[in-house]
Order: structure tokens, then C-alpha cells, then sequence
């Protein structure tokens, strides 16, 4: 797909805007919904239903959450909220999308794309394991697979179809290809970086009305954090450079959903299985998203994605 009047888009700053309004509405909505959480632990463990199944998992559920997890969740609300003027405002469309058909060659497509990025990642995997950056759990569970796999389908199919499907679409309208590119992927590493650091958190007996803000100063701080951002931001980088190289490469979304799906299976499975022994940034990180070393594999997924998928 190419552009019919190449310049630049008013579509990137729109986008822009959509994004910074989820975040402050999630900032200003997180703490709210921590309250209403607390409130319903307090609800249900004072009612009859306490003791019934649902509710005590919901009840555990909240024990556990903290105020980061709220925030996250507060921004998924503004996000959902907030989507449907968004896409009013620059008028997303079915027609932005490219064909499905054939369905044949799209299966064998997504194939090798899980395939050849599952494999790799996970063979990254190993070799940090022989390294002693990663040990095995006490008791890994080899078979556990229903949570790797439903989360390398739900973010293969949702966020290709929104981000190198509506998107992309959007940009190429009227931006030339290698800026349409570079500006989408720009953002989908953006979007992926934009949450709390690992481990960092503030206690239930802190939080004000003013915290959301504070999570978003911390997210902020990333950037600043040189390390950090060589071994996490471009990694995610590279990963949506690669996903909208097989888009344009193919004509259609199967690959990408093939190789995102991979990545995020094997990342899954692998923290599902590990547990890590710190101190090797920037090379490797916490999991097998972080870091210069993954950041290679990524780029040599991706080399070798072009030479196996068919061109359209």
C-alpha cells in the first residue's frame, strides 16, 4: 500500500494526543479505582458470599494488587474509553486494512513466523540459562502452557490488526513508506514502554490523590535511564520494525501475527520457567525482552523472517 498524497500527517499527532490523553486519564483514574477496590475487598469480606469460589478468588485478587496494577488497569479503561473518538476524529476505516485472502498461504505464513521467532528466543533462552544469567524454578512446570499461548494469540491478532493494520493504514494514506514505518514504530515501542519500572511500587498507606502522576513520573524517568533505554526501548524498536517490514513485505497481516505471537509465547514460557539472577545489563535483563543480546536476536529473526516468508 502506498501513499495517494505523500506529506506530512496529521494522523501521527492525533495519535500523539490519543496517547498522552490515556495516560493522564489513567493517572487521574487510578486512584479512584484503587479506593473503589479497597472498598469492594471490604464489601464482600464483610457479606454472605465471602466464602464462595468467585469471590475469594476476586478477594485474593485484590490483596495482591498494588497501585501500579490499578494504574495499568486505569489506563486500559482510558484506552478503550477514549478509542472510539479517536477514531472518529481521523477516521479509521475497513479499507485501511489489507486482504485476508488466501487463507492458505497466510496460515503458512503465521507458521513460520511463530515458528522462527519462538525458536529463537527460546534458544536465546538456553544459552542464558548455561550462562547462569537465569536459573530454572524449583519446580518448573514443562507443560503449562495455556497462559503462553492464549497471550501469544490475543497480542498477535489484536495488536497487528491495530497497529500494522489500522495504523499503518492510516499513515501510508499520506505519508511515503520508509516515514510511515518509522513513525509506527516509533509509537508501538512507545506504547510498550510506557508503564511502571519492574519492581518499583508504592505502599497502600502512600497513596494520594496525586500518585498516578508520581507512576507517571517514575514511567518518565525511564528515559532517562541510558541503560535502560538501550536494553529495553530499542529492543522493542527493533521488534516493530520487523513486524512492519513482514506487513509490507507480504501484503497482509499473517506473518506479523506469526512472529509477534512467537516472541510473546516464548517470552511467557520462559519467565514461566526462570527466575533471574540480575546484574548483567545491558546485555541481558530481567526477561528475554530486555536487553542488547535479545535486541540481536530480534534483528536476526527478522533477517532471516525476509528470506523465508514469500513476498507479496
Amino acid at each position: 500500500m502506498q501513499a495517494a498524497s505523500p506529506g506530512s500527517s496529521p494522523a501521527l499527532p492525533k495519535l500523539l494526543l490519543y496517547l498522552l490523553a490515556v495516560m493522564l486519564g489513567g493517572a487521574l483514574l487510578s486512584v479512584p479505582l484503587f479506593h473503589l477496590g479497597k472498598a469492594a475487598h471490604g464489601w464482600l469480606s464483610a457479606s454472605s458470599l465471602h466464602d464462595t469460589g468467585p469471590v475469594r478468588w476476586l478477594l485474593a485478587e485484590i490483596e495482591r494488587a498494588q497501585f501500579t496494577r490499578y494504574f495499568n488497569r486505569a489506563v486500559l479503561v482510558c484506552a478503550i474509553l477514549f478509542i472510539w473518538p479517536f477514531m472518529r476524529w481521523v477516521r479509521l476505516e475497513r479499507s485501511l486494512l489489507p486482504a485476508w485472502g488466501p487463507f492458505g498461504r497466510g496460515f503458512r505464513q503465521w507458521g513460520v513466523g511463530f515458528l522462527l521467532a519462538a525458536g529463537l528466543l527460546l534458544a536465546l533462552g538456553f544459552i542464558f540459562l548455561k550462562m547462569g544469567a537465569y536459573q530454572l524454578r524449583p519446580d518448573p512446570r514443562w507443560w503449562k502452557l495455556g497462559e503462553p499461548v492464549t497471550a501469544a494469540l490475543g497480542a498477535g491478532l489484536v495488536e497487528e490488526f491495530f497497529f500494522r493494520g489500522l495504523l499503518l493504514g492510516l499513515l501510508l494514506r499520506s505519508m511515503k513508506e520508509p516515514r510511515a514505518l518509522l513513525a509506527l514504530t516509533f509509537v508501538f515501542a512507545l506504547v510498550h514502554f510506557l508503564k511502571p519500572p519492574e519492581g518499583w511500587q508504592i505502599s497502600d498507606a502512600a497513596v494520594t490523590w496525586s500518585s498516578g502522576f508520581l507512576v507517571l513520573k517514575q514511567i518518565a524517568a525511564g528515559f532517562g535511564d541510558v541503560h535502560f533505554l538501550l536494553a529495553e526501548f530499542a529492543t522493542l524498536f527493533a521488534v516493530g520494525w520487523v513486524l512492519a517490514k513482514a506487513r509490507m513485505q507480504t501484503g497482509a497481516l499473517w506473518a506479523g501475527m506469526g512472529l509477534h505471537g512467537g516472541w510473546v509465547f516464548g517470552l511467557k514460557y520462559f519467565s514461566a520457567l526462570t527466575t533471574y539472577s540480575g546484574h548483567w545489563l545491558p546485555w541481558i535483563g530481567a526477561n528475554l525482552k530486555v536487553g542488547l543480546m535479545p535486541l540481536c536476536t530480534v534483528l536476526l529473526t527478522g533477517w532471516a523472517a525476509t528470506r523465508l516468508l514469500r513476498a507479496r
